[in-house]
């Protein structure tokens, strides 16, 4: 991969992390989640917050596993 494709991909794996860390944020109402994980989730009072919780921290898993390959 040339290093511009690297340096493009790097940057929209960035914008889908923010978007999901602004999500996770609306969700849980704080950003108290980043220091406990998914645990924090638990606590949250319905299952379809839990649930929206759930799939922005499994995207920010997968953006992170995809930046420590490249």
């Amino acid at each position: 991969m040339s290093v511009s494709k690297s340096k493009n991909l790097e940057r929209k794996l960035d914008n889908f992390a923010k978007e999901a860390k602004s999500e996770l944020n609306n969700v849980c109402g704080s950003s108290l989640w980043e220091s406990l994980g998914f645990v924090f989730f638990d606590q949250l009072e319905d299952s379809e917050k839990i649930a929206k919780a759930n799939f922005y921290y499994g995207q920010l898993q997968i953006i992170n596993e995809i930046k420590f390959s490249i």
